[in-house]
C-alpha cells in the first residue's frame, strides 16, 4: 500500500499512525467480506433445475419401492377335486330301512385311518343289522372294503353280506387287524343292502364293530 505523497514530509509519527489506523481498517474488513462471499455462494439455495415446474410448488415425490417379501395372494379360483366319474358314494342313494344301529364315521381298521366308514355293531340288539339303499338298475358293480374297528374288544370274525333284492349275493367273514375288498354285479338290481353278523355268542359281550370301508357304486 502506498502513502500518499503530501504525507511524505509530514512527520514521520503521524504518517506511521495514519498507516496503523489504514492497516486495522483493512483488517476489519476482510472476514466481513469472507462471510457476506459464504452466504451468497457456498450455503444459499441450490439454483432452480432447468425444466423444473415454475408454479413455486415443490415436486412431487415418486413412492418408495415395496420392501415386503410376502407374495401377493394367488386371487385364481380354486378347483376341488371331484370323485371319479360315474362313482357315487352308497350312503348318496335314498336309504329305505330304519337307519337304527348304523352310524356314518371316520375310523381305524386293520391300522389305517378311513374317512368313509359305515358301521354297525350287531351284537347290540341282534346277532345282524341290515341297511338297504335303492339304486334302480343304474349301476354295474358294488365296491367295498370289509373288516372290524381297531377299537373293538374282541378279535373274532364278523361276517359280511351283500344282498341284491334281498338275496344274498356275496358273503365273507373278517377278523381283527384284517381288511377284505368287495365287488359284486348289481347291474340287474333295484335295491342293494348291506348286512353284518356275528359268527359266535361270544361277541356279544364284546360289542364288535363291523365296518363297510368306503361303500360305493359304479356305472
Amino acid at each position: 500500500m502506498s502513502v500518499p505523497r503530501r504525507l511524505r514530509s509530514s512527520n514521520p509519527a503521524i504518517v506511521g499512525a495514519v498507516i496503523a489506523a489504514v492497516a486495522t481498517v483493512v483488517a476489519a474488513a476482510i472476514p466481513v467480506a469472507l462471510e457476506l462471499t459464504r452466504d451468497s455462494g457456498g450455503g444459499g439455495a441450490a439454483p432452480p433445475v432447468e425444466g423444473a415446474p415454475s408454479s413455486g410448488q415443490p415436486s412431487p415425490t415418486p413412492p418408495a419401492a415395496s420392501t415386503d417379501p410376502t407374495p401377493a395372494p394367488d386371487s385364481s379360483p380354486v378347483t376341488a377335486s371331484s370323485p371319479p366319474a360315474g362313482v357315487v358314494p352308497l350312503t348318496e342313494m335314498r336309504e329305505v330301512d330304519d337307519f337304527e344301529g348304523w352310524e356314518q364315521e371316520p375310523l381305524m381298521v386293520a391300522g389305517k385311518r378311513h374317512e368313509a366308514v359305515l358301521t354297525a355293531s350287531p351284537c347290540w340288539l341282534n346277532d345282524n343289522y341290515t341297511v338297504t339303499f335303492v339304486v334302480s338298475r343304474q349301476f354295474r358293480v358294488f365296491e367295498a372294503a370289509v373288516g372290524i374297528a381297531d377299537e373293538s374288544p374282541k378279535g373274532m370274525p364278523l361276517r359280511f353280506t351283500v344282498l341284491s333284492d334281498r338275496k344274498e349275493v356275496f358273503t365273507t367273514t373278517v377278523g381283527l387287524g384284517r381288511t377284505r375288498p368287495v365287488k359284486v354285479d348289481i347291474s340287474d338290481s333295484t335295491q342293494v343292502s348291506l348286512r353284518v353278523s356275528t359268527t359266535s355268542v361270544e361277541q356279544c359281550h364284546g360289542d364288535s364293530l363291523g365296518a363297510w370301508i368306503a361303500p360305493r357304486v359304479r356305472r
